[in-house]
């Protein structure tokens, strides 16, 4: 069943939850949009989803979006910007968070493994161009998209990681904070096995896919040198990829010099679009004049509950 929503009674995110639960879709008629619960079962385990895309019937490039901990209902937001460009979204929720079944493995190979399983078969729905698939991750997320883009190879025409973790260890020693080493030590056993199964940087020769890293330039919760680590990787490999350091960024927060670059991205690498158009210009002026867009709201990354409270 579907259910519509004007313009003029756009839901809380409280209510958008209930609908989506008691009717399975909802229309976003301001945005001329379509958000449908799109749960699937990984290894025998649920995996939150959801699906959002442009009301219009047709074949649209997908995108598949992996958030933090926070889950997939943080991408809806984002997604509906998206679908508005002709995007067909794919939002999913780590497995042990939200509404996703399984135990925790801070994107080990559970976790990828499960979002691999929700790309391929989000990959033959009908609304989807299954050549022109990208992979977008944020945070906890971009960690998740850079790991899953290698594991896919060349089914993945297009990937941004945004504010991700690259080099696990790295990552695991540098931080200022001890709840930090104690997830990861709990959820990983930090074994030299899954450091590297969790560190894309030392995976990036199998890497088949043009990429956009985009980082902010004093991210406290993920340091700005994971990306320019990445960075050096993928320029000692002679890969494709774009790199945006962004000074204004702050994490977990999408205003238009965040957003525009990644539909930028997207638009040249999946719909062939080669320059910036005025609609893209013009998304940007109207994003930077209004409230950020929340992904992950202040979502630290991998914090526990104890060192959430620090940022609320």
């Amino acid at each position: 069943m579907l259910f519509a929503i004007s313009a003029q009674a756009q839901p809380s995110r409280e209510s958008l939850d209930a609908v989506l639960e008691k009717e399975g879709c909802v229309t976003n008629d301001q945005n001329k949009a379509k958000i449908c619960k799109y749960d699937y079962l990984a290894d025998g385990k649920k995996v939150e989803a959801f699906t959002i895309r442009p009301l219009a019937d047709g074949k649209y490039p997908g995108l598949v979006l992996l958030a933090g901990r926070e889950g997939a209902r943080t991408s809806l937001t984002f997604g509906t910007i998206l679908a508005h460009r002709g995007f067909a979204c794919m939002a999913v929720t780590e497995p042990g968070f939200g509404k996703s079944e399984g135990k925790p493995d801070f994107m080990g190979p559970k976790s990828i493994e499960a979002f691999a399983v929700g790309f391929k078969r989000f990959r033959r729905e009908s609304f989807v161009d299954p050549e022109k698939i990208g992979v977008f991750g944020y945070s906890r997320g971009g960690m998740a998209a850079s790991l899953l883009t290698v594991k896919l190879g060349k089914a993945v025409k297009a990937a941004v990681f945004g504010a991700g973790v690259y080099d696990f260890k790295r990552a695991y020693d540098e931080t200022k904070f001890d709840g930090i080493r104690e997830n990861i030590r709990t959820e990983t056993g930090f074994t030299e096995k899954a450091i590297r199964e969790r560190s894309s940087i030392r995976q990036m020769q199998k890497l088949k896919t043009p990429v956009l890293i985009i980082h902010g330039e004093n991210d406290e919760n993920v340091p700005t040198n994971q990306a320019l680590l990445l960075r050096d990787r993928l320029t000692e490999l002679k890969k494709d990829f774009e790199i945006r350091i962004l000074p204004e960024h702050k994490h977990g927060q999408f205003k238009g010099d965040f957003i525009s670059p990644v539909i930028d991205f997207f638009d040249r690498k999946l719909k062939g679009v080669s320059k910036r158009s005025a609609t893209a210009q013009a998304l940007t002026d109207s994003l930077s004049a209004t409230k950020p867009v929340s992904m992950v709201y202040v979502d630290p990354l991998w914090f526990g509950a104890a060192d959430n409270d620090r940022f609320h």
